[in-house]
């Protein structure tokens, strides 16, 4: 029996995220293999205490498995009448099964763990989503005003009007006019950056496949640290933007100082057609600006404005460099317009996107 593959299946269908087909292999599996039935029924006591404790509390691995022993010694027992002779065997081979339940368990341990960490820290009981081609503004229960970018998630707790610290957690990018409270710091979390606040109007971008994050400040104050750099205050006057570039991720996770970029820099207005822009919160007025920006940087913001996917076959496109904007049209319209300042080829398939 595959019994890696038989306790990631199980993990996955405890965690709801196993595909329909994942679902039919496990069956498959629990049919074929009937002592997949003490994976089950640990996995599910492990899962069952979730909600209630943390994790180290909730493994207990050396009683779970004395209790699926004892389980098997009963029902081998059983098979065994008494006045039949039975054939002494070596304990390692009497407790060969013990032992192998043992492992299943400890590997279900630690895919119970992954699954279970997988949820942000601290587990917010509101969220919300915008998707790709979609922006939605929103008041939270502190009479914040925020708008939401496309493909971004905002995660809060719905009583956050009543906590010293307002917390929320951001994955994408968002626009705050935060309620000023004395004493009640607002806090907007990202996977690499945090931004501190009591009252001020400011833009957060963090989107987790992006290697800059970015927070602009319009006004009042802003309080900012990287993740892992929590000791390092930098403070954001009006009109500023903060850049954290992290050029590579080196293994374990762990980051070498060279390989991380701070900067701090003013914001300068976009001027288009006699009009002035600020790009890095014109999105919130369904504006996309951009500004000379090469083709392959922008493909990423063009994906989630229009909610396509993108294709760029061609490396002398990629390298194009355009400024602009665009306000009310489809990526049709959008490309035939950029083929006007470069050229290039496209053709549209459904939602996908071939550049050539």
């Amino acid at each position: 029996m595959d019994s890696n593959r038989l306790i990631e299946l199980l993990a996955r269908k405890m965690a709801n995220e196993a595909t329909p087909r994942e679902l039919e292999e496990l069956d498959e599996l629990m049919a074929i293999y009937p002592d997949s039935l003490y994976y089950d029924d640990a996995l599910k006591e492990i899962w069952a205490e979730a909600p209630k404790q943390s994790f180290s509390e909730r493994i207990h691995l050396h009683q779970l498995y004395e209790k699926h022993k004892l389980k098997f010694q009963e029902e081998f027992e059983t098979e065994v009448p008494e006045e039949e002779e039975v054939v002494p065997v070596s304990w390692f081979k009497k407790y060969t099964g013990f032992v192998a339940i043992a492992c299943s368990l400890f590997l279900i341990a630690l895919a119970s763990l992954f699954y279970l960490n997988k949820k942000e820290a601290p587990d917010f009981d509101t969220e919300i989503v915008s998707g790709k081609g979609m922006r939605k503004k929103l008041k939270l229960p502190d009479g914040t005003l925020v708008w939401l970018n496309a493909d971004s998630k905002l995660s809060y707790d719905n009583d956050i009007n009543k906590k010293e610290q307002r917390l929320v957690h951001l994955t994408g990018e968002a626009f705050f006019d935060v309620a000023h409270m004395k004493n009640r710091p607002f806090i907007v979390r990202t996977n690499q950056i945090s931004v501190k606040v009591l009252g001020t109007a400011f833009n957060v971008k963090a989107y987790d496949k992006d290697v800059v994050s970015e927070a602009t400040l319009l006004r009042g104050s802003i309080e900012l640290s990287v993740n892992n750099r929590s000791e390092q205050k930098i403070l954001l006057k009006p009109s500023e933007k903060f850049a954290f570039t992290e050029k590579k991720k080196a293994r374990n996770d762990e980051q070498d100082p060279e390989d991380i970029s701070l900067k701090i820099e003013n914001i300068n207005p976009v001027r288009i057609d006699g009009q002035e822009y600020i790009e890095e919160i014109s999105w919130k007025d369904d504006v996309l600006v951009f500004r000379n920006e090469s083709l392959e940087d922008l493909k990423p913001r063009l994906e989630r404005w229009f909610n396509v996917q993108i294709e760029i076959n061609s490396s002398v496109s990629k390298s194009y460099r355009f400024t602009g904007i665009f306000k009310n049209e489809n990526i049709t319209e959008a490309l035939t317009a950029m083929q006007l300042i470069k050229p290039f080829h496209f053709k549209l398939k459904a939602d996908d996107i071939i550049i050539y």
